[in-house]
C-alpha cells in the first residue's frame, strides 16, 4: 500500500473511531475505554503482522518505540479531554492541525525531504478547507476557553512527536504496522495504570461491549494505515494533512445524522480540502 493511500484510509479509519471515541465518553472514564482499545488493537494487530524476524530491528529502536507509545497515550487523552470539553470535534481537530508545521520543519530539516511547492500548497488548502467545514475560522473570544484550547494544542504537540519517534525506528527497519504495535502496547499500558490509580473500574457492560469491539476495529484500520503512511510518505506532514481531512467525513457523517447544516462556507471548505488532496497526491 502507498503513503497515499494509507493516509486516506487512515482518515475513514479513524474519523470512525473518533465517532465511537465520543459514545464511549458517554458511559466510561477515558482511561478505561482507551485501555480496552489500545490493548484490544494490540493483540489483533500483534496476530496479523508480528513474527519472531522483527524482534531485533524492535530492540535497536525500542526507546523511540517506547517515546511514541507514551506520546500516543498523552496526545489521545489530551483529545478525549478536548472533545469532552468541547462538543464540536472540528474545532478540536482545527486547532490540533499545529502539528502539521512541526512535522513539515521537521521533514525538511532532518529527513532531508524536498521542497515541493505545489504539496506545499496542498497542505495549504487542506488546512484552509478544514478551517472553513470546521467553522473554527469565525470562533468568537467567548467560545474560546483555556481548557478545550490547551488540551487541542497538547494533543497536536503529543501526535507530532508521535509520528516523529515511529518515523525514526522505520527508517532503522521497523515496519509501520510492527512499529504500532509497541506504539499502542506502551500507551495500552499507561492507559491501564492510569485507570488503576484513578481507581477506575476497568468492567465493561455487555450492552455496550458492540461499542468496544468497533472502538478496537476503527482503531486497528486507522492507526496500521496511518503508520503506514508515517513510514512511506516523503513528507511527515503529508500523511498528517489527508488525515486532517477527516473532519470531512465527520461533518458529511453529521449531516446524514441531521446534526449538521449545510453551508456555503462549509461547502467551499469540502471543495478546498479536495483540491488539497488531489495537489498531494
Amino acid at each position: 500500500m502507498d503513503w497515499f493511500t494509507a493516509a486516506v484510509a487512515s482518515a475513514i479509519g479513524l474519523s470512525a473511531q473518533a465517532l465511537v471515541f465520543q459514545r464511549l465518553q458517554k458511559h466510561y472514564p477515558i482511561n478505561t475505554f482507551m485501555t480496552w482499545a489500545w490493548l484490544g488493537a494490540t493483540v489483533t494487530l500483534a496476530v496479523l503482522f508480528l513474527r519472531p524476524a522483527h524482534f531485533d530491528a524492535i530492540a535497536r529502536n525500542i526507546v523511540p518505540l517506547v517515546l511514541s507509545g507514551i506520546s500516543s497515550m498523552a496526545g489521545n487523552y489530551a483529545y478525549n479531554r478536548a472533545i469532552r470539553l468541547q462538543g464540536n470535534i472540528g474545532y478540536v481537530e482545527a486547532i490540533m492541525s499545529w502539528r502539521l508545521l512541526i512535522t513539515y520543519i521537521y521533514s525538511l530539516l532532518l529527513l532531508d525531504a524536498m521542497f515541493e511547492p505545489l504539496r506545499l500548497a496542498g497542505m495549504v488548502l487542506i488546512i484552509s478547507g478544514v478551517l472553513a467545514v470546521s467553522g473554527a475560522w469565525r470562533l468568537s473570544a467567548k467560545e474560546v476557553r483555556f481548557a478545550w484550547l490547551s488540551w487541542s494544542l497538547l494533543g497536536g504537540l503529543a501526535f507530532a512527536l508521535v509520528s516523529i519517534f515511529a518515523r525514526f525506528a522505520n527508517d532503522d527497519g521497523v515496519s509501520g504496522e510492527v512499529s504500532l504495535i509497541v506504539v499502542l502496547l506502551v500507551a495500552g499500558i499507561s492507559f491501564l495504570f492510569a485507570a488503576i490509580g484513578e481507581k477506575s473500574s476497568l468492567r465493561v457492560k455487555l450492552e455496550h461491549s458492540h461499542l468496544i469491539a468497533a472502538v478496537i476495529f476503527c482503531a486497528v484500520l486507522g492507526n496500521a494505515t496511518l503508520f503506514i503512511a508515517y513510514a512511506k510518505s516523503p513528507n511527515l506532514a503529508y500523511a498528517i494533512a489527508i488525515d486532517n481531512s477527516r473532519i470531512i467525513i465527520l461533518f458529511l457523517a453529521g449531516l446524514a445524522m441531521f446534526s449538521q447544516s449545510w453551508s456555503i462556507a462549509k461547502a467551499a471548505g469540502i471543495v478546498l480540502t479536495f483540491a488539497g488532496i488531489l495537489l498531494l497526491a
